[in-house]
């Protein structure tokens, strides 16, 4: 089968196409930096440079394809222009819809984002939960502006499109940057990461990458139109990750717990630094209030419905801390 795919350069995009190579199928990327897509076409994906916005080189991008994944997103932690957001994840995504049906394209999956449904302040997060807070953050309310494309193009257009929405992911990286989790690990084994973002019993919901393009392949496969479901995985504290951390590495590391106060006047100086020399902020008081909440999730849905078998926390951590070990 031919399959599509945009975002195929993130961490979970290789990781899908991989999984797609493997299975036998042909896969075209669109890619927006041909440079960054060398590792891609090593692997024989044909790799189409277009933009997003572009909806003729998308149809021609796309044409022949069964399936599509959109995975591609603006998903920094900030832009000079919060309309960045919206121009790519929202206005970006409706473009390529377009462009789907214009090629023929029968089922698509659109990659979201496990923020869009909030922290878990009035209990565990589920799709049919209601969001107890307003949105953090540009991209945040992006994705979530993304997700109502998707409904309008189900129901309006009559498309099949499904939505799947990862949360905290982590696993091996097969090149390139590793995801945020991924880093930390692996500055954690090198003995370079020695931070506690707010405390130990701050919970977040952490899935392992292949769990995710599992979730993926299923939900190309058998999910409802329209649907979104939360690719989770485990509900973790602070304490009990860098606890299971050090078990399966063999390490053992004093940790300093930075209470939100702390980090969000270090986010400011930094912004004010960042912005001063011209540079992109690695950090926000935005992005910082999210750290402020219990984020747990419920996986139910996609295993009884998708069938998604999830990776034991600690053997899921235990591979990423190999696989960083080999790369090194």
């Amino acid at each position: 089968m031919k399959i599509a795919i945009t975002g195929g350069t993130g961490f979970i995009g290789a990781h899908l196409i991989h999984a797609l190579i493997e299975a036998g199928n042909s896969v075209v990327a669109v890619v927006r930096n041909p440079r960054k897509a060398k590792p891609l076409e090593a692997w024989g994906v044909e790799c189409v440079e277009a933009d997003l916005q572009d909806e003729k080189a998308l149809i021609s991008a796309f044409e022949g394809c069964d399936q599509l994944y959109h995975m591609a997103a603006c998903a920094t932690v900030w832009e000079k222009q919060s309309e960045t957001y919206f121009n790519v994840n929202a206005h970006g995504t409706d473009t390529v819809l377009k462009a789907a049906k214009s090629a023929g394209i029968k089922r698509t999956v659109v990659t979201s984002s496990g923020g869009v449904f909030g922290p878990s302040v009035s209990g565990e997060v589920s799709e049919q939960k209601p969001r107890d807070l307003n949105y953090f953050n540009a991209y945040e309310a992006s994705k979530a502006a993304s997700d109502l494309v998707v409904l309008r193009h189900v129901l309006e257009e009559g498309m099949h499109v499904v939505l799947v929405s990862p949360t905290r992911v982590f696993g091996p990286y097969l090149w390139g940057e590793p995801a945020s989790v991924s880093l930390m690990i692996k500055r954690y084994i090198h003995g370079n990461w020695r931070l506690i973002p707010g405390g130990r019993h701050w919970k977040g919901n952490y899935v392992y990458v292949d769990d995710v393009v599992q979730g993926h392949l299923l939900a190309m496969e058998k999910g409802r139109s329209g649907s979104n479901y939360l690719l989770a995985g485990h509900n973790v504290s602070y304490g009990e990750f860098f606890e299971e951390l050090s078990d399966v590495s063999g390490q053992s590391h004093h940790m300093i717990v930075a209470p939100i106060w702390l980090q969000m006047a270090f986010a400011r100086i930094h912004a004010f630094w960042a912005r001063m020399r011209g540079r992109r902020p690695d950090l926000t008081t935005e992005w910082v209030r999210r750290g402020n909440y219990h984020w747990e999730v419920s996986s139910q849905r996609v295993e009884n419905e998708l069938g998604v078998q999830l990776t034991a926390f600690r053997d899921a951590l235990l591979r990423t801390v190999e696989s960083h070990r080999q790369n090194d």
